[in-house]
């Protein structure tokens, strides 16, 4: 009888301590007091939103951080947050358990006006788990639109601290990534850490939309004082998606591989974005250039509108401002070859190109080519020099009025 009075007692006397714990928790005090562990700990402001803890499940419908301006994170809204917690945790003041999962998280950043803080520091904190997971992320690197420099959503994010434990660890699966007026790419895997006041992205590895692969690595990470760079890696890559399907992508077609390349960006100036490129590819065609049609208007061969299946070689330089193609050498073999940049800049077109043709179709006789606008041969070919115009959807070039100025006299058939 007196052992189980006494196991009666203790088992209420546990009930009523597990009560008055679950009520300690869910308390306003509590919640309150959560907001100004996480808010020293990151050097945010934090609001939480219904907090409910039970040995079950505990959940938070949602948290916000708002970081100061200067900063480089300037707010993080995670929502629909659960996790199941360790027995320990009801004995200290601290939650702790191995995975705190959000279902929804958007984070913006900003260019920072001085040193980067840690994103996590020591102290006090009511928080110990061994990962953080978010189900749908969403990053922008600038502004909150569709228009930001960086841009990740609907990647799923799992954060642990690091090994040292200093810092954070960040890996990311899926989603969609773009940068700058790029294409959309489909997010593989990605690596990143936060440490020591910087930002270091290690790989992100994406796909584009229909087929191809880019790879960026981090050379130097994002810090307050010096430019972050990115090596750039493209295997198999539309030129369309690489160009922009709405810009130069329109006029050059194919596919592209680029063994090395750079994207370089100030933190510190949203409209900062470099890219520098040297592609190379095969069965590319071009299409949409004015001098075209007049080639094979004056050729008499309609293939010249469109060439197919030629080679190309340049590097590929980009801006917010302005996308070219430096060093640019297309050419299919005794065809037609192009040499020269091209220039794009707010849907604009301009540039220089030296359009090769045969000699065996240009050369009126061993001296005297047909028209006076093209060279003597060098090389197998013809050359005229041009200069485009117009704009991506209505491209222009000086090619028909340089032969107007010269004596036309028609190919043999």
């Amino acid at each position: 009888m007196v052992t189980t009075i006494g196991f009666f007692v203790l088992l209420v006397a546990a009930g009523v301590s597990l009560l008055l714990v679950l009520a300690r928790f869910n308390s306003r005090g509590y919640r309150e007091d959560l907001e100004k562990s996480l808010g020293q700990s990151t050097g945010s402001q934090v609001g939480l939103a219904d907090l409910s803890v039970n040995p079950i499940k505990s959940r938070v419908e949602s948290v916000k951080f708002a970081w100061p301006a200067g900063s480089l994170p300037r707010s993080l809204k995670l929502s629909s947050l659960e996790a199941r917690l360790k027995g320990s945790s009801f004995i200290s003041s601290r939650l702790r358990g191995g995975e705190l999962r959000a279902r929804l998280g958007t984070m913006v950043l900003r260019p920072p006006e001085d040193t980067i803080s840690p994103l996590v520091t020591k102290g006090e904190e009511f928080l110990d788990f061994g990962s953080y997971r978010c189900s749908q992320f969403d990053l922008h690197y600038g502004t909150e639109t569709d228009d930001s420099v960086v841009r990740l959503r609907g990647s799923e994010l799992t954060a642990r601290p690091a090994e040292d434990g200093d810092g954070l660890r960040f890996v990311l699966s899926g989603g969609f990534a773009r940068f700058g007026n790029w294409t959309e790419l489909k997010v593989s895997t990605g690596l990143g850490e936060w440490n020591d006041g910087a930002f270091d992205l290690k790989s992100l590895y994406t796909k584009s939309p229909s087929s191809g692969e880019a790879v960026f690595k981090g050379v130097q990470p994002i810090t307050a004082g010096s430019p972050s760079v990115f090596d750039v890696q493209l295997i198999r890559f539309p030129m369309g998606e690489l160009l922009g399907m709405e810009a130069l992508g329109r006029l050059i077609k194919g596919h592209v591989d680029a063994p090395s390349g750079s994207l370089t960006f100030d933190p510190r100036h949203v409209d900062s974005g470099q890219l520098d490129l040297s592609f190379s590819g095969t069965e590319i065609s071009i299409e949409g250039f004015r001098f075209l049609g007049g080639l094979a208007s004056i050729l008499r061969k309609e293939h010249y509108a469109r060439p197919e299946g030629g080679t190309i070689t340049g590097t590929l330089k980009w801006d917010r401002d302005q996308l070219s193609i430096e060093d640019l050498k297309y050419e299919v073999r005794s065809h037609m070859m192009l040499t020269g940049q091209i220039v794009v800049r707010d849907q604009e077109l301009s540039g220089t190109l030296r359009l090769g043709v045969p000699e065996v179709l240009m050369m009126k006789s061993l001296t005297e080519p047909r028209y006076s606008s093209f060279s003597l041969p060098r090389l197998g070919y013809c050359w005229t020099d041009l200069e485009l115009s117009g704009t991506i959807e209505q491209p222009s070039d000086n090619f028909l009025r340089k032969l107007q100025a010269a004596p036309v006299k028609p190919v043999n058939q």
